[in-house]
This record gives C-alpha cells, sequence and structure tokens, in this order.
C-alpha cells in the first residue's frame, strides 16, 4: 500500500444532518430495519385530514436509546433521510440538537429557528382556503371557485377581493377554526393576525419567544412563550397546523437527555413532564412524527403512562463482524479501491482482523470506526496488511489520552481535594526478619497503588490503576492483582481499578468481576465521577464503625484539617501564579490585543454590516473558536514553564488540531467579511434578495469547513483541555461538559446553512 493513499473512513464517527446532504451507507442491523418499519407505517397511513382535535390520528413517537458511540444519531439521520427520500411533498423534516438547558431553550434556541416562515404561511393559507371555499360551496355561481380553493389552485385572497367579500369576517371566521385546531385560542388569533403584511412581523415575534407586541396585547394574544409549558404547547400547536392540513410533520430531537434527565430543571418541574406527555399526545393525535434520540436516562424519567405513550422504542444494537465487513467494504469502495470476488477488495484488512477489531471494540458504531481510520493510516504509513498486533497498537495510541503519571497526578489531586488519608504503592501483609513481605508457603501479598484506611483495623479502600488491556494475559493479570488486594485486606474492604486507556469489551467481565468499580480515565469527567464514588465507598465503609464513634469522629476532623490544608495551598499556588512576572505580562499582552486587535483587523467595520441575527450567529461561533485557541494558547505557553518541560511531548493528532482550530477561525473571518460585503447596502444598490450572492460564499464556507471539521480528531480535544487545566487550575472552574467538542462541530457546520436561510428573507 502506497502512504500517500486518501483515508477512506472519517476521522470522527459524529453524525449530523444537512438538507443538502446525500444518505450515508447504513448497515442494516435489526434496531435499523424495527425503525424503518415504524417509519414506512407512519407514511403508509391514510391521507384523509382530519379536521377536528378529536378525531383519530395517525401520529408515531418513536425513541432511539443508546450509551455513548452506539449511533443513535447515525440511526435518527437515516430515518430523516429515508422520508426525505421516499415520502411525499407534504412531509416536512426538523432535525434539532437539544440544548444542556431547558424546554423553553429547546423552544425558542433550536425548535423555532428551523421553521421557514414562508412555509407555516403557505399552510395558514390552507386554512383560510378552506373556509372562504365553505362558504362559497353553497352556491352554484361560486362552487367551482370552491372547488379550486379546495384544490389548492386558487388564493383566498384573490377570491375574497375579486368577488367583493367582507375580509374581516372571513379572518374571523379563520381565527376561530386556528383556534379549536390548535386548542389555544391566542395562538388561533395570532396566526389568523399572521396573514395580514402589516401583523406578519409582530406575530412572527412573537412566536420566537418575544414579548407581545402592543397590536396583539389589544387583540387578545397577552402571555409570551417562556416557559416550558408554553414552549411545548407551542411545539404541539405548529404539529396541529401541519397535521390537520394533510401534512406530515416529523421532528428529530437529539441528545434529548440534556433536556429531560435526573437534574436538569425541566425534569424538576412537575408541570413541565405533565406538558411533554400532552406534547406526545398530541404527535399521537395528528398525522405526525416525533423522534428523540439520546440516552436511557431521559426514558427513565418519565411517567410509566408517558412511556405508554412511545410506539416504538429502539436500541442500536452491536455492529457484528459481517455488519462492519459491510461497512469497510463500502468506505473502501467509494475511495476506488480495487475489487474482490464479492465487491471492492478487504485490503488492508482482512477477516480476521475485522472479527478482532469489532470483538475489541465491543461492536461500538464509533469506536468500531475510530480503530478502521486510525489502523488503515498505520498500515498506509508502515506500508503493509493490518495485523492484531497493530490494531492493539493503535487502541492504545487512541485511548490512551494521558500518561500514567498525569492519571496518577490526577487521583493524588482528587484524594487531596477530599481530605482523605492515602498511602501510595500500599502492600497488604507483614514482612519477615529479612524485610520481605512474600514467603514461601505463604500466600502472596496484594499491592495497590493507593491505599486509603479506614479506621485502625486494617479496613480501607484500594485503587488499582492499568493501562489498555487488549489481550487474555492482561485481563488475567489486573483480575489477580485485584483478586490478591481483596483477600489480603485485614477488614472490611473496597478495591477499584480505574484503567487509562481501553478495556476491551470481550475481557470486560473476567477484568471487572474482583473489583468493587471500574472507571475509564477521562481527562474532563474522570475528577469529579472519582471524587464523588470514593465519597460514597468511604461513607459505606466508615458505616461498619458505628460501635467507635470517638474514632470515626477524629477521623472526620482529620479529614477535614486536611482539606483545609489543601485549600490554602492551592490559594498560596494560584497567588503565586497570578503574580509571576512572565505571567503578567502575558495577560497585559493578551487584554491589548483584545482591547485593539480588532479595529486593526477591521472586524467592527465587518459587523456593522452585517443583519443582527446573521451577526449573532457569527458571534456564537467565533466566541466557542476563540474559547478553544485559548486553550491551546495556554498549553503551548505552558510548556515553557519550568514545571512543565519534562511533561511528555504533543501526540501529532494534538498538534494538528491547534492548527485546523486556527485555520478554521481564518475560514470564519473570511466568510464573515465575504457576507458583510454582500449584504452592504452601499454596494448591493438595495436589492430585494440576496440568495444569489450568498449562496456561492455559503457553498464555498461549507466545503472549507467540511474539509476542516473531517480532519479534526474530537479526541484531541479532551486531550487539549486536560494539558490546559494542569497548567491552569482555575479551568477547572469551568469545566466543559461531556462531548462538548461536539457543540463546537454543531455550531461551525450549522453556520453557513443558517447564514443562507436568514439572509433570503433580510432586506433593507
Amino acid at each position: 500500500m502506497r502512504a500517500h493513499t486518501p483515508n477512506p473512513f472519517p476521522v470522527s464517527a459524529v453524525a449530523r444532518h444537512s438538507p443538502s446532504d446525500g444518505a450515508d451507507f447504513s448497515i442494516a442491523t435489526p434496531a435499523v430495519r424495527q425503525a424503518l418499519d415504524h417509519v414506512r407505517s407512519f407514511l403508509g397511513t391514510s391521507g384523509a385530514r382530519p379536521d377536528t382535535p378529536g378525531s383519530g390520528g395517525s401520529g408515531h413517537v418513536i425513541a432511539v436509546v443508546g450509551e455513548y458511540g452506539t449511533g443513535k444519531t447515525h440511526l435518527t439521520v437515516e430515518l430523516l433521510h429515508w422520508i426525505e427520500e421516499h415520502g411525499e411533498d407534504t412531509a416536512h423534516t426538523l432535525y434539532v440538537d437539544a440544548p444542556s438547558d431547558t424546554f423553553q431553550a429547546l423552544y425558542k434556541d433550536r425548535f423555532f429557528p428551523k421553521l421557514d416562515k414562508d412555509d407555516v404561511r403557505r399552510r395558514v393559507t390552507e386554512y383560510y382556503a378552506d373556509v372562504v371555499a365553505e362558504e362559497l360551496a353553497d352556491s352554484p355561481l361560486t362552487a367551482d371557485a370552491a372547488r379550486m380553493l379546495k384544490d389548492r389552485r386558487l388564493h383566498p385572497q384573490e377570491v375574497v377581493r375579486r368577488l367583493g367579500l367582507s375580509e374581516s369576517a372571513f379572518l374571523q371566521a379563520l381565527q376561530a377554526r386556528l383556534g379549536h385546531i390548535t386548542e389555544h385560542s391566542d395562538f388561533g388569533t395570532a396566526l389568523a393576525l399572521f396573514l395580514r403584511p402589516e401583523f406578519e412581523a409582530a406575530v412572527w415575534e412573537w412566536l420566537a419567544g418575544h414579548p407581545a407586541d402592543p397590536v396583539l396585547k389589544e387583540r387578545g394574544v397577552e402571555r409570551t412563550i417562556d416557559t416550558d409549558i408554553s414552549a411545548l404547547e407551542a411545539i404541539g400547536v405548529f404539529a396541529f397546523l401541519y397535521g390537520r392540513q394533510g401534512h406530515r410533520f416529523v421532528l428529530a430531537v437529539d441528545e434529548f437527555e440534556k433536556v429531560l434527565s435526573r437534574g436538569t430543571r425541566s425534569a424538576q418541574h412537575e408541570g413541565s413532564v405533565l406538558a411533554f406527555k400532552k406534547l406526545l399526545e398530541v404527535f399521537a393525535q395528528t398525522r405526525s412524527l416525533l423522534i428523540l434520540s439520546g440516552l436511557p436516562d431521559f426514558i427513565e424519567i418519565l411517567p410509566t403512562d408517558a412511556q405508554q405513550r412511545i410506539s416504538c422504542l429502539v436500541r442500536p444494537t452491536a455492529l457484528s463482524a459481517e455488519d462492519t465487513r459491510g461497512y469497510i467494504r463500502h468506505a473502501l469502495g467509494r475511495a476506488g479501491g480495487p475489487a474482490g470476488r464479492h465487491g471492492p477488495a478487504l485490503g488492508p484488512f482482512s477477516e480476521e482482523v475485522i472479527a478482532y477489531l469489532v470483538e475489541l471494540a465491543g461492536g461500538n458504531a464509533r469506536k468500531v470506526i475510530r480503530l478502521c481510520y486510525h489502523a488503515y493510516q498505520a498500515a498506509a504509513t508502515a506500508g503493509t496488511d493490518i495485523s492484531r498486533a497493530m490494531v492493539r497498537e493503535v487502541a492504545r495510541d487512541q485511548f490512551e489520552a494521558s500518561s500514567p503519571q498525569d492519571v496518577r497526578a490526577e487521583i493524588v489531586r482528587v484524594l487531596d481535594s477530599g481530605g482523605w488519608a492515602f498511602e501510595q504503592d500500599h502492600r497488604f501483609g507483614t514482612a519477615d526478619e529479612t524485610g520481605d513481605l512474600e514467603v514461601p508457603g505463604r500466600a502472596r501479598a496484594g499491592r495497590v497503588d493507593f491505599w486509603l484506611p479506614v479506621g485502625g483495623e486494617g479496613a480501607g479502600l484500594g485503587i488499582v490503576l492499568s493501562q489498555s488491556v487488549l489481550n487474555d494475559e492482561e485481563a488475567l493479570r489486573v483480575a489477580a492483582q485485584g483478586a490478591e488486594a481483596a483477600a489480603a485486606a485485614n477488614g472490611p474492604s473496597f478495591v477499584v481499578l480505574v484503567v487509562n486507556g481501553y478495556l476491551a469489551e470481550n475481557l470486560s467481565d473476567v477484568v471487572t468481576e474482583p473489583f468493587e468499580r471500574v472507571f475509564g480515565y477521562a481527562p474532563r469527567r474522570f475528577p469529579d465521577d472519582f471524587a464523588a464514588a470514593v465519597k460514597g465507598l468511604m461513607q459505606r465503609l466508615e458505616a461498619t464503625f458505628n460501635d467507635d464513634r470517638i474514632a470515626l469522629i477524629e477521623s472526620r476532623m482529620s479529614q477535614l484539617m486536611r482539606q483545609t490544608s489543601g485549600v490554602r495551598s492551592s490559594l498560596d499556588e494560584i497567588g503565586n501564579r497570578l503574580t509571576s512576572p512572565a505571567l503578567l505580562e502575558r495577560a497585559v499582552t493578551r487584554g491589548v490585543r483584545r482591547a485593539f486587535g480588532a479595529v486593526g483587523e477591521g472586524d467592527s467595520a465587518a459587523e456593522a454590516s452585517l443583519p443582527p441575527d446573521i451577526l449573532m450567529r457569527f458571534q456564537q461561533a467565533a466566541a466557542e473558536l476563540r474559547a478553544w485557541r485559548e486553550i491551546a494558547d495556554t498549553v503551548i505557553e505552558a510548556a515553557f514553564d519550568a514545571d512543565d518541560r519534562h511533561s511528555s511531548p504533543y501526540p501529532p493528532s494534538l498538534v494538528s488540531t491547534m492548527g485546523l482550530l486556527l485555520a478554521q477561525e481564518r475560514t470564519l473571518n473570511a466568510f464573515r467579511d465575504a457576507v458583510s460585503r454582500a449584504l452592504d447596502p452601499v454596494r448591493d444598490g438595495g436589492r430585494d434578495s440576496h440568495g444569489p450572492d450568498i449562496g456561492p460564499l455559503c457553498h464555498s464556507y461549507d466545503r472549507l469547513t467540511g474539509a476542516n471539521l473531517a480532519a479534526l480528531d474530537h479526541e484531541a480535544l479532551d486531550v487539549l483541555f486536560a494539558r490546559s487545566a494542569r497548567s491552569r487550575p482555575s479551568l477547572r472552574r469551568h469545566r466543559r461538559e461531556p462531548e462538548a467538542g461536539l457543540s463546537l462541530v454543531h455550531t461551525l457546520r450549522d453556520l453557513g446553512r443558517d447564514v443562507y436561510a436568514l439572509s433570503a428573507d433580510y432586506e433593507y
């Protein structure tokens, strides 16, 4: 294989939905077949138009539930692509990512911006046409016009004007009809007023979640869509609006657990949960489809009667070796690989390697694709086929994001901050006269990397560290260490395992059996998760010493004193860092750049010509990029600090990620400047539409950004943040949520489409 052969696999398996993209290759797993069966059932139901809220509906609610990397988003996107390809023109699809917030934020920030104002107007006009047609159908003179209105061949406003009919009377009838259809009189009033040009802007503003304009309040539209309940009602109104006119309203919400799971604000509000249950009923009553995709957390929070309204629960199944073989053939064939007997050849993969790769990844789709990419890259560089040893090496390189020293230091920081007393490299047992702990004829003494004693009777918590576990020998060694430590402890004890890297799924049962808990080390999530677990386990051990209350109180006091001492040391360290001349000089330089850089680069002039909605999109994307770039700056600066000079060098993926962040920032700035020039009222001569000018710019941005994001290693962002947190402890107060890198990808990938959609309606 030549080293310059393009890699046909994506660098990260992160699915996204875009109306302009074609359907990706999809493996027909049982989960895919199950979900597609329900979608076919949804599209195959009668096209008769239900006219009343109580009529029988033909809607569906599908929940796609699974853990990280199992293919939930890919399956959701596949369903939407299938509907867009096989559905009729009456199918309308919306895909949104749930924010880490409330239902109100979901509606205002994600759902409503995806609505097409012209399409909503067409739906309301259809109701108006029905109202006018019903009035005209009784007269032989206007029966033909009534039929043409029903067939949507005539515009109702034009018919009313030509026949000299009372427009106000028909609009009042439309208002009553829409209030009945949507089950909310204020929405009925607002949507009826939406057809009148003088009220259109005020109605759209109100629907977007802003307070009602005085002209709307005078007509009975007074409340604001600013709560979970009103936001869910608004989503239901649009489902009714489309569904009662024979249209298919399809809404897919990805990462739904961010809105509804234990700990979220919406889940803690009983009214919000009840309003969501009502929304499920609305989708079931209308010709609508609601697809909810996320972690199992959101299903668990729903009451039983709400779960019963979910017509299809899909759990993505693990990929088999046959599934993966088909995917690899497709990827290689798409890249122009040589043909084999059963399609594209598998080289540099083999049947044995594919089976091993799937076994190692446990069928997790994201891990399988990631291993395929890096194994192919390694084979291309070496000029050989892929071997089992190469797959293991790739797994270690990619999943062992931190050095063993970094993991050990992180555990020390967690234990110090919790005030727990601990010993490192602790061996159990009593030494004989020679000082040896292992004596012939005596059971082998156990060893743990950390030991947290509880009481004075030999009880405590042991912590064992391990790198990746990828073969039987490694699994048996780690399991034996856990079993020996548990057996050697003299009193009640727990032993936990921390794996820095990858634990092969097929070896998981062997490894985890002797341990109370097993943790996979991830730089962002580990400290908080591990601290909470240690606290819980220590409390369970302390509960066994209730008879010795004085000893327990003394232990707690000692822990509190250590915590206090640790806090004071941290404050002293932060003070020394903040007053160091080098850091002060860097801070002043960065502040000057922030204060005067925009003037030199012309940012203010470029932004002055942008409409507010478009400017907000650019500022949001720029802010996220700037945050990550500053993290990269911190990591680079820290490399020259005395404490960090002997740390491990940057892996290639981290270096390329830093470069890609800078390249994307330049791309974003150039796109913003080009859009600003295109929308400049002095340059454009007052044209009514900017679509022809903006379209090529958005296409160029999508092409350049797509190339940057395709090469971006999301796991390298984790490493980047972890290194910056080590060099700047204050960053831990600003910890990012899991999968935070995906937020950056989503924002950048959606920007071109959003700018094009917003500019199409913009006039000076």
